[in-house]
């Protein structure tokens, strides 16, 4: 019996799901979630290029909030809350 209460306990506490916090810049949300692909200088590594010159840099914000919450094409959709998803296109932007 003390193997079954032992067996639930452990299964329990590793199911409990721990908030990640989330990021307070578009810069670190950037550096953290999109520069792996995109290059640290937006020039595009596996992803695109995001630079003012990219066919990404006319599109509207709406395409954007699209992209990086559905994903298209071989970029996956983004685990990033509303405000997160704000803050990192309006830091890409910044940077044009």
């Amino acid at each position: 019996m003390k193997r079954i209460i032992f067996l639930i306990f452990v299964i329990f506490t590793s199911c409990t799901s721990t908030e990640i916090p989330e990021l307070t810049s578009g810069e670190e949300i950037y550096t953290a979630r999109c520069s792996a692909c995109h290059g640290s200088d937006f020039s595009g590594r596996v992803g695109p290029s995001l630079k003012a010159d990219s066919n990404a840099a006319q599109m509207s914000d709406s395409y954007w909030v699209q992209t990086i919450t559905k994903g298209m094409g071989s970029m996956p959709a983004q685990r990033l809350t509303d405000n997160e998803v704000t803050l990192v296109i309006e830091f890409i932007k910044s940077q044009y």
